[in-house]
């Protein structure tokens, strides 16, 4: 049985056909990208700056991807054995460095957003965990998917190579452990990468077979032209979980949710509307496998 999920009841014969001819995550990609206006949310954040509140963009990116989240459930989806499951909670996963260089170790955490959580209790948790991964006593060092990463990258190739073979197998069958699912980011509802941080645009990033993550955004850097603001931003997604027209609409819902950031103050799970004519607008790339 899936972790930490429940099964789909409502699967379409073309789904369970596409179980068959797709069994793998990685064989099921599509990839989607769009240039996005975001000067209404650079304004806001810029405002709450000024107001004291120590909030960041990546702050904004993860709390608008738990609202869409909310309010898109079929994302929240993933196929395991060849059966669909959806999550029983919204989290955001995303790796973090222990300090900001080239040298520095790289650490795996994932974010529950619960329904009540706003861009204020996002972004005082997200600073928790960096906190956490900043302490070497943590035990989010210590213990967990970090630390199992860690000792097993340092095995001898061949027991290493094995060891993944039976942990990839174990994961398929039953889904991997608490202590070692823990702060997997392959385990959480999406991964988002803030690669803007390196002045790059929004990439394509495959997605593991490893895990119940179908997704991955990565958003691009943030360029000024005028007094407009623009981010590019690439996502990744199993095409199994749901059609394209959803992912569309998804992908219209991410610019409305940054051109109306004022939504970030709502609950993740408080429904917003978005009107027709936003959604006849569309001026996005075409989604490419």
């Amino acid at each position: 049985m899936a972790r930490k999920g429940h099964k789909v009841k409502d699967v379409t014969g073309l789904q369970n056909v596409m179980f068959d001819l797709k069994p793998n995550r990685s064989e099921a990609e599509v990839f989607m990208t769009a240039d996005i206006d975001v000067t209404e949310f650079v304004k806001y954040i810029k405002k709450m700056k000024e107001e004291n509140k120590d909030i960041t963009y990546f702050h904004g990116f993860v709390h608008l991807m738990g609202k869409l989240i909310y309010k898109y459930p079929k994302l929240n989806r993933f196929v395991q054995n060849r059966t669909l499951y959806e999550h029983d909670d919204v989290s955001i996963a995303f790796v973090a460095k222990a300090e900001f260089n080239e040298k520095s170790e790289e650490f795996l955490t994932c974010l529950p957003i619960k329904e009540n959580d706003t861009i204020i209790e996002v972004s005082n948790s997200i600073k928790e965990k960096i906190e956490k991964i900043r302490d070497k006593n943590s035990t989010i060092n210590t213990d967990g998917a970090n630390n199992v990463v860690d000792k097993l990258g340092h095995l001898w190739k061949p027991l290493r190579s094995a060891l993944m073979g039976l942990l990839k197998w174990w994961d398929r069958k039953f889904g991997l452990p608490g202590a070692i699912a823990d702060e997997n980011i392959y385990y959480s509802s999406l991964i988002v990468s803030n690669i803007g941080t390196f002045r790059v645009p929004g990439i394509y990033h495959n997605l593991a077979n490893l895990g119940t993550s179908s997704g991955l955004i990565a958003f691009g850097d943030i360029k000024e032209n005028n007094g407009k603001y623009t981010m590019n931003i690439g996502a990744t997604l199993d095409e199994r979980i749901a059609d394209g027209f959803y992912f569309c609409r998804a992908l219209k819902a991410i610019e409305y949710l940054f051109a109306h950031p004022e939504l970030l103050m709502e609950g993740a799970a408080k429904d917003f509307e978005i009107p027709d004519n936003v959604h006849k607008k569309s001026d996005t790339k075409k989604a490419k496998k």
